[in-house]
């Protein structure tokens, strides 16, 4: 026995079918905004992926501090900080960043806070 195969439009009214063909068309336009969705998070995680490599790349591989010949030793004031300290005393051709990865390598590593009265060996 074969079963002839029924289409909707052979028994439902045409409300019904209309009402059908909208349920078809929306359950199509979400299933197209989930994918889309889906696209910009892969995306953004190749790109968070990708931003994360070059990052972890670039810390990897420090510059070379330059070597300290000479030194100093200061006496911390208020309100002095280890950047304004290391634009006051870094060598003219040189970023206040070099200098201040000098004094770092020159003191060990420095904690957040500095205390007036604290000494501090600086390149001159």
């Amino acid at each position: 026995m074969v079963l002839k195969s029924e289409s909707p439009s052979d028994f439902w009214t045409e409300q019904q079918l209309r009402v059908y063909a909208r349920q078809r068309i929306r359950a199509a336009q979400q299933r197209r905004q989930r994918q889309a969705q889906r696209r910009v998070l892969w995306v953004t995680l190749v790109v968070l992926g990708v931003g994360t490599a070059a990052q972890v790349a670039r810390s990897a591989d420090p510059k070379p501090v330059r070597p300290v010949h000479r030194t100093a030793t200061i006496t911390v004031s208020a309100g002095d900080t280890l950047w304004s300290i290391a634009q006051s005393y870094g060598a003219p051709n040189q970023s206040t960043q070099e200098t201040l990865a000098q004094i770092t390598q020159l003191n060990g590593p420095i904690s957040g806070h500095l205390r007036p009265g604290q000494q501090l060996v600086v390149p001159e």
